[in-house]
């Protein structure tokens, strides 16, 4: 990623979730509920308020009770 974080993601429902972006030191860098967007496969874009320094960060999805993790390299 170069800046900002495009995140593609399915939910199951449209209960509470939320999507995270936390740094290698464990602090969360941004977070969006995201369980208003309802059922489906949907796109979100993070670190567009506050471009995101280049590193490793770990995305977190969490929705009634299961969480996804994934990495991503912020490049220049």
């Amino acid at each position: 990623a170069r800046g900002e974080i495009r995140a593609w993601f399915t939910l199951p429902g449209r209960e509470r979730a939320t999507l995270e972006v936390v740094d290698v030191a464990g602090r969360r860098v941004e977070r969006r509920e995201v369980g208003g967007l309802g059922a489906g496969i949907h796109v979100v874009t993070l670190g567009s308020e506050r471009a995101l320094r280049p590193g490793l960060y770990f995305l977190r999805l969490a929705q009634g009770g299961r969480v996804l993790n994934a990495r991503v390299v912020v490049i220049r």
